[in-house]
């Protein structure tokens, strides 16, 4: 996609009930003459408006509110009976300077009110420079006169900060939310909704400087004091339900978004018309969602009926005229967009004046569709203004500001002006690893996956002007390999990380609600296998029992400190690996790089990143054709292999490009992405020459950094017992039973017996989902029964290995498993138990949370249990994945359906070398050449593989 931020910003709302507005009937519009009418008039009509006022004051708070942008203000008709007042007050304080006594007015608790009320009607019609004049006003007289305690006094500090907000004075802006809220928590306790009011707006205002941690606790607190005072069914409620949508929207958890933002539409629509200009605001945030989840014609639907009912020179029809903009380039409705773009930003600039964030997306937005149409003379000086404007606003670190710096990088380098281009990556990816630093640490692992797939396009757009700019400066070859590392398998070994320091920490309280969270997760796994609806009938909320176990996991993040350090990742660079090799030994680091021209296109090439000890800096190998890669040469690969085929074609596909770099190299160790995940590399062979397995020692890693946890691991194991789970008895049914699987077993314990092993073993009925789920921590696990994945089970219905279909669709770790004792049951028509956790099945959701801890190596001896869903620089989402998670150290596993004698033989082989070599990848290779001898192809050797250390 173009780089056109629909990021979210602020804008305020006030919205009283109408139950909440004084009335002003006695008030009458009056000609002022002379000074008899003052005295006749003025005492009634400010007696009438301080009792009016008083009884405002008691219900009636600002919220700040999140669109789409920062525009508008709320509806000025919904206020209508605030027009007639201030025009009356206006009229009384025209007529007392008119008639020399204005003094009069000057420092009583009225005219402050006064002041304070017509800052408001200024605010709503967009005169911030006379509504803060009026504010100033206010807040002086109060301070004068000692009535810093007085409930207008503090409304009219918050208000101050929602005005500077508005303007982008973010830090006068902070300030004055937060002594409003400190005022008012002092006065009124935590649960008043005036301090809801506070934490709504400064929950709202750390939004905007990017500190989106705070800003969703603040709102959860919100949520929680208007819950205690019964407010759902309130304006402000819906409000507040808005700004976590918008706040989901911008680390891209869209789903939970839209959930927040469709209750808080059904709640405004009880109370205000759907033609009012508020319940457009609602709209254009909910048609933002809509083009961000790819639903293209809703979004337009709604832009569309918008249009005809705003005002055409105000922000709101600024904001809707930018987000059209912008769907219309997804949309391919190009000549459509320029002229929105102008007009917004001509809109925004009479508005809001050029300093302010609002302003700046606007200019920001149309300076990269003239970059995309390689316009770039008109898109440079747009892109500088937007990066200028944000930079004073915002600050370096804003995620806008952020955002802007790479805006300005892409243009440069689409220019061919490499240095500048470098310049600004550089401190674009160093604050982009930051946001990782700074938004992990108290996000559940879905929360990271989210705003993971927010911000890692920019690593993809990085990588590809990486590419293209190596010739001219090779060095930005460091940067390439060092940010890949440094996010590489990112989600993967955080959560490893979260759960190796939880369970070190010593802190029993913290590791029994860990422990109860493991529970939770169990829960669920068991509610998956049914659909909504059969849920629902049985009164049971699966989407409340997936929060609430999402917040679990977050309130283990807050308070532990041992737990948020998990995400940090540790600053390495290609110097800290390249040290670690010896002169026979290289790294390979793959990189799938989605191609990146003015948008991202429907294509894709390969990077390999080879390092090796002495060179100066990686090398790069480039693969520009990495759509057939993934589709045409990885199907040949596998029909070769299944059809037993001699392939000396895909050598030259997946590995010949390596063979300069790796001249004189034995030990490779290979960190794969992409397609890489599904190719056998020891299987390749070179045409008139030998297969891969022959020339190298291939040792398969996540990350390149793995490699210092290699070199410091131990060669030996302090403890020896090893757990074996094969030959269940399924029930019965359609599964075949595997008695091979048996004689696989205990072929392997009389092997591993004189060595000093203890062996458990769980055969038949005893190979259970709930023996398997109480191992603790064996020095190997043995699993030998079938496997599977699903590749696909979009718009299928029913159940599938025991999951609902429904529930797995979104889901690999639900669509890949391993079947055990009982297995039949979950297969066939028998309707689950949700008092169990053992059906026969253990899907790749529930291997994640067994305890693996401290477990040097996992065999999954069955069909295809290295497959699952890839996942660009994440490797495989499935058991592989969920093993890795759980704590093994290294895992065996197969990338296609094996042969049952060839597996036997190669697990002996393979555990007879371990006792004798006592290292498992030297072990594990020997087995597959020594089964090489008596079986050529490699359908029979080549299937499994090792991955990890």
């Amino acid at each position: 996609m173009i780089r056109l931020s629909s990021l979210a910003l602020l804008i305020l709302l006030a919205f009283p009930g109408k139950s909440q507005i004084p009335s002003f009937k006695k008030i009458k519009d009056v000609t002022i003459r002379n000074k008899s009418q003052i005295l006749k008039h003025s005492s009634a009509i400010l007696d009438e408006m301080d009792k009016a006022r008083a009884e405002y004051d008691s219900t009636d708070f600002d919220y700040a509110i999140l669109l789409s942008d920062n525009s508008g203000l709320f509806d000025v008709k919904e206020k209508g009976e605030l027009n007639a007042k201030i025009s009356n007050i206006n009229n009384i304080q025209k007529a007392y300077k008119e008639n020399g006594v204005e003094v009069a007015l000057t420092e009583n608790e009225t005219n402050a009110k006064a002041n304070l009320m017509a800052g408001e009607l200024f605010y709503a019609n967009a005169q911030f420079a006379s509504a803060e004049k009026r504010y100033q006003i206010a807040r002086s007289m109060y301070e004068k006169i000692k009535l810093t305690e007085d409930i207008s006094y503090l409304k009219t500090i918050s208000n101050q900060g929602l005005l500077f907000a508005t303007m982008g004075r973010f830090t006068q802006a902070e300030e004055a939310t937060l002594l409003a809220l400190e005022k008012r928590k002092e006065k009124f306790g935590d649960d008043d909704l005036g301090v809801a009011a506070s934490r709504n707006n400064y929950g709202v205002l750390h939004y905007n400087l990017g500190r989106y941690n705070e800003s969703e606790k603040e709102l959860d607190a919100v949520v929680a004091i208007m819950d205690k005072q019964q407010m759902q069914a309130t304006m402000q409620y819906a409000i507040v339900l808005n700004n976590q949508a918008m706040l989901f929207q911008a680390i891209g958890r869209y789903d939970a978004a839209m959930e927040k933002l469709v209750n808080a539409i059904a709640v405004a629509e009880k109370l205000q018309s759907k033609k009012s200009k508020n319940h457009l605001k609602f709209l254009s945030n909910q048609a933002l969602l809509y083009q961000q989840m790819g639903k293209y014609a809703e979004a337009e639907a709604i832009y569309l009926g918008m249009e005809k009912r705003l005002g055409k020179s105000n922000p709101d029809y600024a904001s809707m005229l930018s987000n059209l903009a912008a769907l219309y380039i997804t949309m391919g409705k190009e000549e459509k967009v320029e002229d929105l773009m102008k007009r917004s930003v001509s809109i925004y600039k009479s508005s809001f004046g050029e300093d302010n964030p609002a302003f700046a997306k606007a200019t920001s937005d149309l300076g990269n569709f003239y970059r995309y149409k390689e316009r770039y003379a008109e898109a440079g000086p747009l892109l500088d203004k937007a990066l200028s404007v944000r930079t004073k606003i915002l600050g370096e670190a804003h995620p806008h500001t952020v955002q802007s710096k790479e805006d300005v990088a892409i243009l440069y380098w689409k220019k061919g002006d490499v240095g500048n281009a470098q310049m600004l990556y550089r401190a674009v990816m160093d604050q982009s690893l930051e946001f990782i630093n700074t938004y992990f640490p108290p996000m559940s692992e879905a929360e990271k996956t989210k705003y993971w797939d927010v911000l890692y396009p920019r690593f993809q757009r990085f990588y590809n002007y990486a590419i293209d700019a190596a010739p001219d400066n090779k060095y930005i070859l460091q940067d390439l390999y060092d940010y890949q590392i440094a996010t590489k398998a990112l989600l993967l070994n955080s959560t490893n990380k979260v759960k190796q320091r939880i369970l070190s920490s010593g802190d029993k309280a913290l590791i029994d609600d860990y422990l109860k969270w493991l529970d939770q997760k169990e829960l669920l796994a068991r509610l998956y296998a049914y659909s909504k609806d059969e849920l629902k009938d049985q009164k049971v909320n699966l989407d409340s029992i997936e929060r609430a176990t999402n917040s679990m996991e977050r309130k283990l993040s807050e308070r532990s400190e041992d737990f948020t350090a998990g995400y940090a990742m540790t600053k390495t660079n290609f110097k800290d690996i390249q040290k670690l090799l010896t002169a026979e030994e290289a790294i390979v680091e793959f990189i799938r790089v989605r191609k990146f021209d003015q948008k991202f296109v429907d294509d894709s090439r390969y990077v390999a990143m080879v390092l090796t000890k002495g060179a100066e800096l990686p090398k790069l190998v480039v693969w520009q054709n990495g759509k057939q890669m993934e589709t045409r040469y990885a199907k040949y690969f596998r029909n070769a292999v299944q059809q037993k085929m001699e392939d000396t074609y895909s050598y030259d596909q997946f590995w010949a490009g390596l063979d300069p770099d790796l001249s004189g190299k034995k030990i490779i160790y290979i960190s794969p992405d992409g397609v890489y995940n599904q190719i056998s590399l020891n299987t390749l062979k070179k045409t008139g020459g030998d297969y891969v397995i022959n020339r190298y020692d291939l040792v398969i890693v996540g990350n390149s950094k793995d490699l210092i946890a290699i070199k410091n691991k131990k060669t030996t194991v302090s403890k020896k017992n090893v757990t074996f789970v094969g030959f269940p008895d399924y029930g019965s049914g359609d599964v075949p039973p595997l008695p091979g699987t048996k004689t696989e077993v205990d072929g392997i314990s009389k092997i591993l017996a004189p060595a000093g092993f203890k062996a458990t073993q769980f055969m038949q009925k005893n190979a259970s989902e709930t023996n398997l789920k109480a191992v603790k921590s064996p020095t190997y696990l043995h699993i030998a029964t079938h496997g599977y994945f699903l590749p696909d089970v979009e718009g299928n219905q029913g159940s599938a290995f025991g999951v609902n279909l429904e529930n797995a669709n979104d889901n690999a770790l639900l669509r890949s498993g391993l079947l055990l004792a009982g297995a039949s049951n979950a297969l066939g028509d028998q309707m689950p138990n949700l008092e169990s956790n053992d059906n026969g099945i253990l899907t790749a959701y529930e291997a994640m949370n067994l305890d693996l801890q401290g477990t040097d190596m996992v065999v999954l001896s069955a069909c295809e249990t290295g497959l699952g869903d890839i996942k660009d620089g994440e490797g495989v989402y499935g058991l592989q994945r969920s093993f890795l998670a759980a704590g093994a150290e290294a895992l065996v596993m197969s990338l296609w359906k094996v042969d049952d004698a060839a597996t036997q033989e190669l697990m002996r082989n393979f555990y007879t070398n371990l006792v004798k070599l006592k290292n498992k990848r030297a072990a594990f290779k020997q087995a597959q050449l020594q089964l090489m001898k008596k079986y050529k192809e490699p359908y029979y050797w080549g299937a499994f593989v090792m991955m990890g250390q």
